[in-house]
């Protein structure tokens, strides 16, 4: 063998696993993109759909009974992640991960050609929970399936940055769903929209999910994932079977809870502050549903750009210290942000929700970021799973419902904002008290 072959060797195996590194995240993010596209074209229609599904003299009941079905999709996601996680940590994240888009695809396209209140009676609403129901199962999933697997194959110094593409890109899935809505909304009259024009964004799904099916088909697993399952498969043909959710539960209880706090503070800023500010643009501040999907559109395709430059960030100075700058950034900024969008003007709406999207972004990053980092491979895709859709089903599922009844109850426009700052500084004393380095020689950084 030749000096330039012994050379050669490392390089390639280094440019060759940089080259599949790049295609695994991508195919991860892309699935997030879709995942997310799906989960909030329901939230940016909710306002069409609640008089379809759920008529009634009432509006702000209609809305409140849409919103319900909303939130019953958090209510399974740690279900979702207990199966999908387990099957992550068993049967590899990719399988998994090619699981839930198939899951999540089918129950978003089903919801386009579902039949309203006004041709099948009480079984439109019925039918509506259990598509919503599907969907909730597969992001529980999802989340916690991508950013494993993108932290098992990223560099090691990037991993913050590479890991911050799943919620910039589950962003721009958002933004789409919120530019399909303004662009079906401008489009068509109000009358259409009622009867056929909310459905073309939930049957974009199909092509969609069908695009993400084919990319994850093409990925193989993590290599750090393999190396564990060949060591795991050593063992159990000595008699230990491997039991995920088991040990999850029985050794890393405090992990756990420490993911679940931060990802509820999270879920707040998300569907508080970029799926429910839709349905508070259009209802309470009275803008036009078009206006509402254009100025939440923009301000997200902001965050999505910011996100990166965030995970970046928190690559040099570690998830911790981001997690903590973003809380102190959401109780600074948060009220400001909505007294612009309380002016009435289109323009200084559009200023207020950018602005907002400040701490969203360090947020974003930084969750993401740091509860891989709670849990050893074994576990991991069960832990992030369980951990993050737990705290989805209290601050995703329940924010935007507490938001709507607080502000029917006291009358003050600035409640969401109100919510915004107190969970942020929930999520402060939490990471600032609670979160500690891991014992040395462990995989993972924080216990």
């Amino acid at each position: 063998m030749s000096m330039t072959d012994v050379g050669d060797g490392p390089a390639a195996s280094t440019a060759t696993r940089k080259r599949e590194a790049k295609r695994a995240t991508a195919a991860a993010v892309f699935g997030t993109f879709v995942e997310y596209y799906d989960f909030s074209v329901y939230g940016y229609v909710a306002a069409t759909l609640s008089t379809v599904f759920f008529p009634s003299e009432d509006p702000v009941l209609g809305l409140l009974s849409t919103l319900l079905v909303f939130g019953s999709a958090f209510l399974v996601r740690p279900l979702g992640a207990i199966y999908f996680g387990r099957l992550g940590d068993r049967r590899g994240r990719r399988t998994s991960l090619i699981a839930c888009i198939t899951c999540m695809g089918l129950a978003a396209g089903l919801t386009g050609l579902l039949p309203g209140y006004a041709q099948i009676g009480i079984w439109a609403p019925v039918l509506l929970v259990i598509l919503r129901l599907l969907q909730g199962f597969s992001t529980g999933g999802e989340i916690g399936g991508a950013a494993a697997y993108i932290r098992e194959w990223a560099p090691e110094r990037r991993r913050s940055l590479y890991i911050s593409f799943v919620p910039s890109v589950g962003n721009f899935g958002k933004a789409l769903a919120a530019g399909m809505t303004a662009l079906v909304a401008s489009a068509v009259p109000g009358e259409v929209m009622l009867s056929w024009g909310w459905r073309i964004p939930f049957l974009l799904a199909i092509p969609l999910g069908v695009l993400v099916l084919v990319l994850r088909l093409r990925v193989e697993d993590s290599p750090e994932f393999v190396a564990a399952q060949s060591r795991q498969d050593s063992q159990r043909s000595a008699g230990a079977p491997r039991r995920p959710v088991r040990e999850l539960f029985s050794g890393h209880r405090a992990a756990v809870a420490k993911v679940i706090a931060i990802a509820l503070v999270q879920n707040i800023g998300t569907y508080v502050g970029t799926v429910f500010v839709a349905v508070y643009l259009s209802d309470v501040l009275g803008f036009t549903k078009a206006s509402s999907s254009t100025i939440v559109l923009i301000a997200v395709l902001f965050a999505a750009v910011l996100i990166p430059a965030a995970g970046h960030l928190g690559a040099r100075m570690g998830g911790k210290r981001l997690l903590i700058w973003s809380y102190a950034a959401y109780i600074v900024v948060v009220v400001p942000a909505f007294a612009l969008m309380n002016q009435g003007s289109v323009g200084l709406a559009v200023a207020g929700l950018a602005l907002s999207m400040v701490p969203y972004a360090l947020c974003q990053a930084g969750t993401y970021g740091t509860i891989p980092e709670f849990f050893p491979v074994q576990v991991r895709h069960t832990g992030v799973a369980f951990g993050h859709s737990t705290g989805a089903v209290i601050g995703g599922g329940g924010g935007p419902y507490l938001a709507t009844w607080l502000i029917d109850a006291t009358g003050s426009t600035f409640v969401p904002a109100f919510v915004l700052v107190l969970s942020a500084a929930l999520g402060l004393i939490v990471v600032a008290l609670a979160v500690r380095p891991a014992a040395p020689g462990t995989s993972h950084l924080y216990r």
